[in-house]
């Protein structure tokens, strides 16, 4: 390791490491991104914008990602590139990339187990590892950082390092698409973790660049299966289930209610902020059944700590509005555990 250097912070040892990366992204380089488990717009377009600003410099970049992204996310330019682990012959390109990369880009997650099973990989790295991320930071893995959790997207924070290096005016219309696409998921749609004038200066500036933000909204939002607006029909009709007095809600879908629906990958984004929308609701989760376990998205209004809670009870982590967990057992159990450990925020609740 290098010694753990944070570029955002002012002073000499931040300015000297920007500056050797600037000597280093001088020369032709191999260069490995790598992103977490489940990509979401947010881990493909920061992967996907760096890429393009690296490649356009001359570099030979890669991008390494455990599993697929959903299937509203493949029209995004560069995607048929990225190196899927899951893939049957994934394993072993990325295993060469990682082997022959001059440094390793992370970005959007803050521990290296979000890597899966690259995880080993990120840890024995004897590369330089760099990380961009706005998750709170928890024990820095990297040589070096670049994190924000102030920031609503790693998308932004890859704007910004872009800037910080001198390579804005390179940017693409597809590198701009890319970064202005990560931006809008992970603010969803502009609803949450943007209330600050800087993210809206950012997006102009891309939308300059190129940015296609009528074409981001049609391909995301805007091309849903027949079968994914009839599981969420039935999602908030049959499995939405109001606790009114914890101003709480939530919805819990079985695998066999999946599959009922013909359920593909990414088909159930967003659900979980539909409850939101309901008077007095001010926290919402959406449990899923998995081969192995029961996933749970959480998401909030104002001041409840979704992240905390997850971190708490349910394996996971976030932001204090937007949060992810795991939870080990039946979904009649996962329920029940959540109804529970609920009633311990029910003075927090009432006054969010």
């Amino acid at each position: 390791m290098l010694g753990k250097i944070d570029l955002r912070s002012a002073g000499a040892e931040s300015d000297s490491a920007i500056e050797g990366l600037k000597k280093f992204f001088l020369g032709p380089h191999k260069i490995l991104i790598v992103s977490h488990q489940n990509p979401d717009g947010d881990a493909v377009g920061s992967a996907l914008g760096l890429r393009g600003i690296l490649a356009t410099l001359g570099h030979e970049v890669s991008i390494a990602v455990p599993d697929d992204s959903p299937p509203f996310l493949k029209w995004l330019p560069g995607h048929a590139g990225i190196l899927i682990f899951e893939r049957r012959s994934g394993k072993r390109v990325i295993e060469s990339a990682f082997r022959s990369a001059d440094l390793v880009v992370c970005v959007d997650f803050n521990a290296p187990d979000r890597a899966d099973l690259m995880e080993p990989w990120l840890v024995d790295s004897k590369v330089p590892l760099l990380l961009i991320d706005h998750h709170p930071p928890q024990d820095i893995f990297t040589d070096y950082y670049w994190i924000d959790e102030t920031k609503g997207s790693t998308s932004e924070l890859v704007y910004y390092f872009i800037k910080r290096m001198g390579w804005a005016q390179l940017l693409s219309a597809e590198t701009a698409t890319c970064l202005l696409a990560g931006i809008m998921t992970d603010t969803v749609e502009f609803k949450v973790n943007c209330s600050y004038p800087e993210v809206f200066e950012t997006v102009a500036e891309l939308v300059r660049a190129g940015a296609d933000k009528d074409r981001i909204y049609n391909e995301i939002y805007s091309m849903f299966s027949e079968s994914r607006m009839r599981l969420l029909g039935y999602s908030l009709e049959s499995s939405m289930k109001i606790l009114p007095e914890l101003h709480s809600a939530y919805i819990a879908l079985t695998r066999a209610e999946l599959n009922r629906f013909n359920h593909r990958k990414g088909d159930t984004e967003g659900f979980v902020n539909y409850p939101l929308s309901i008077e007095g609701i001010q926290f919402s989760v959406l449990f899923t059944e998995q081969e192995d376990h029961i996933k749970l998205s959480l998401r909030s209004k104002g001041t409840f700590p979704v992240n905390e809670f997850a971190n708490r009870f349910f394996n996971g982590g976030g932001h204090i509005n937007a949060a992810g967990g795991r939870f080990y057992g039946t979904m009649p159990d996962a329920i029940a555990h959540f109804e529970s450990v609920l009633m311990e925020y029910q003075d927090l609740l009432k006054k969010v």
